[in-house]
């Protein structure tokens, strides 16, 4: 993001984008940490946020200002303050209750281009950026392509490599070659292909740094910057709520309930907050990519995500990490854009499965919100084109209007939303039965479902696994445990503290019990 205020040889540059990076990394962290208590589901940077920070950013009012420190740090702080804005108030949906009445209304027809839009959105970003260098940027794109697609089938030692770490292995063979051009000063001093133009960075960076909140100054709060980022709030809903589906049913789990989904987006909503007070310039959601690697690996393990959230979090506040990457050239950064952001219209694209193709009404209101999202909002629409001039005129008013219609994840979810609601459909039609299919379970008495889901440690007693969210797809509350609120099963909180987990002995003494009734039949 940085990119946006300094030159990118500007030593300030790099200094905030190795802050930006580990305030992020931190955060990210400790949303995944809060997050695994009952799926093993990865939280990350959302690109839900992107479209609406990128506004926030190019905002006529920031682009004013003239001094590039004093830019960049007034538009993080009008950031911080939409993040917090979305976070406040996802925290509140999650757990008021409101997600079952929403499942009602939102299908897969409106799910699909709003994610779609999302990729469709950063466009931009990609192949202007590998021009800078056409020799690192041309090879990241393509190791990334070689190594995910044709070469995932091949082991080395046994171990699928390819399949589990694609990116980590092209960026790496990226940086190697580069840096080998560098010593052999195939390249000019200066030039952007360069891998050494900003390794002074390693040398002036701290070796522990701690992210606080604040550290920006206050956060700003401004009406064309909170709408566009609720946007993405629900963006970043509506996907999370299919990651939870895809995750449960890929580790094993039983399908979540939809007060257990309003449980996880409320959490999600704490890990937001904790960006908007922190300063990520960004906001946590749950990764669809995890449950691609959930197949790939089938580890479904709650304590390995944990224990893996719980190491990486030592690692974020070591600063010469983020130093050290951001020192990577701009134009593999751009190369990743382009292997990766087609991924997120893919996502959304995916939701399809589950609608009927073969209807002209699906067909008609998936046309619609795809191509007037760009012709109306994107990078080539008509109020991109506009230069700035705002035709709604002066005022809060005219600026959250503008900010609207600069979205264009909020112009498909408007348009699809409005449609699928009022042009007459099925519910097999619109794929509203993937919704149906989970009613409300008996979560407190079903051992499977108080051993997955049930809340952690002393949690589960104290907050009743927040069983009152049940009530809004039960219409009662549900029957209370026969055994009292028991903590759930198999993750770290099991493995550190069993004091809180009086089943285990109790599941001893029958495996003890079952032995001796062997051993005397024996």
């Amino acid at each position: 993001m940085t990119l946006f205020f300094f030159n990118h040889h500007h030593h300030h540059y790099y200094y905030l984008r190795v802050q930006l990076k580990l305030n992020t990394r931190f955060v990210v962290l400790l949303s995944l940490s809060l997050s695994t208590h009952s799926l093993p589901i990865v939280q990350g940077g959302s690109f839900s946020y992107l479209p609406a920070t990128f506004g926030i950013i190019f905002n006529a009012e920031l682009q004013a200002i003239q001094d590039p420190s004093d830019r960049f740090e007034t538009t993080m702080r009008t950031i911080q303050g939409a993040v917090i804005v979305a976070g406040l108030i996802q925290l509140f949906i999650g757990y008021s209750g409101c997600i079952p009445i929403l499942l009602r209304y939102i299908s897969p027809v409106t799910i699909a281009p709003v994610i779609a839009a999302i990729g469709l959105g950063l466009y931009g970003a990609g192949f202007a950026g590998v021009s800078a260098c056409w020799s690192l940027g041309l090879m990241q794109l393509t190791t990334i392509v070689v190594f995910s697609q044709l070469l995932k089938p091949v082991k080395v030692a046994g171990l699928p490599i390819f399949a589990l770490f694609p990116v980590i292995l092209a960026i790496a063979a990226t940086w190697i070659f580069g840096a080998i051009l560098t010593s052999a000063d195939v390249w000019d001093e200066g030039n952007a292909c360069r891998t050494d133009a900003n390794s002074d960075i390693l040398d002036d960076s701290p070796w522990f740094r701690v992210p606080y909140p604040g550290q920006w100054g206050a956060p700003i709060f401004k009406t064309y910057a909170v709408i566009p980022m609720l946007g993405g709030m629900l963006a970043s809903m509506i996907e999370s709520i299919g990651d939870y589906y895809g995750c449960a049913n890929l580790s094993g789990a039983p399908p979540p309930t939809p007060g257990i989904i309003s449980r996880g987006l409320g959490c999600e909503g704490i890990g937001v907050l904790l960006a908007g007070l922190i300063g990520t310039a960004n906001a946590t959601t749950s990764y669809s990519e995890n449950i691609g690697a959930l197949a790939v690996t089938g580890v479904g393990s709650r304590a390995v995500v944990q224990c893996g959230a719980v190491i990486m979090i030592c690692v974020s506040l070591i600063a010469k990490v983020g130093a050290l990457f951001a020192t990577m050239p701009n134009s593999m950064t751009s190369g990743i854009y382009c292997a990766l952001f087609g991924l997120i219209v893919a996502v959304g694209l995916s939701n399809l499965q589950y609608v009927d193709l073969n209807s002209p009404r699906n067909q008609f209101i998936i046309g619609f919100a795809l191509f007037n999202c760009l012709s109306v909002a994107g990078p080539g629409g008509y109020f991109n084109g506009l230069g700035g001039e705002n035709p709604f005129g002066d005022g809060d008013g005219a600026a959250v209007a503008l900010a609207i219609f600069t979205s264009p994840m909020i112009i498909a979810f408007l348009s699809a939303f409005v449609l699928d609601n009022i042009v007459p459909g099925t519910a097999e039609e619109r794929g509203m039965h993937i919704w149906q299919q989970v009613k409300g379970e008996d979560v407190n008495n079903d051992p499977e479902y108080v051993e997955v889901y049930s809340l952690p440690l002393f949690f589960a007693k104290t907050f009743k696994n927040f069983s009152y969210l049940e009530y809004m797809a039960l219409g009662r509350m549900p029957d209370p445990p026969a055994n009292g609120y028991q903590p759930g099963r198999a993750d770290v909180g099991e493995l550190c503290c069993p004091c809180f987990h009086p089943g285990l002995a109790h599941d001893d003494d029958d495996n003890d019990a079952e032995a001796n009734a062997s051993e005397a039949n024996a």
